[in-house]
């Protein structure tokens, strides 16, 4: 008996293989305005462009902060995510700018209002249902 494996699954082996070879975000514990979160470093070029593509779902107190080298206008938007996401521009202190809910696959990109060391993404909503606002501050473990 001849064994067989369909196109789909042999594509789906592969893209799970390669997938296991990628770089990984540091995982680690951070807080805004004293509430803990878990959140994954995204700090070269590759992490940041990946982001969270891809991902079905994100745990309620996780998310991830896009570290640059440098302040400048950011700009995200959400090709191959599909989790609703809130994002905040975060100055260099870690003092948040700005908040902005973005939709899933929504090829509209979301600014900073003025310049931004990092970026902090989150399930939509988390920063309003934990009075997060601009000028609290995230700090990094």
């Amino acid at each position: 008996m001849k064994n067989t494996i369909s196109r789909e699954s042999l594509r789906n082996l592969i893209l799970e293989e390669m997938d296991r070879t990628l770089p990984r975000c540091q995982r680690t514990q951070a807080s805004v305005d004293s509430i803990p979160i878990i959140i994954e470093i995204a700090d070269s070029d590759f992490l940041r462009d990946r982001g969270l593509m891809f991902r079905q779902s994100m745990g309620e107190d996780e998310g991830m902060l896009f570290m640059f080298p440098e302040s400048d206008q950011r700009g995200f938007w959400m090709k191959n995510t599909y989790i609703p996401l809130s994002i905040a521009f975060l100055d260099d202190d870690g003092v948040i700018l700005s908040i902005a809910d973005m939709s899933p696959h929504d090829l509209n990109t979301t600014y900073s209002e003025g310049p931004a060391r990092c970026a902090l993404e989150m399930n939509q909503g988390w920063f309003n249902k934990n009075g997060i606002v601009p000028g609290c501050r995230v700090l990094v473990s």
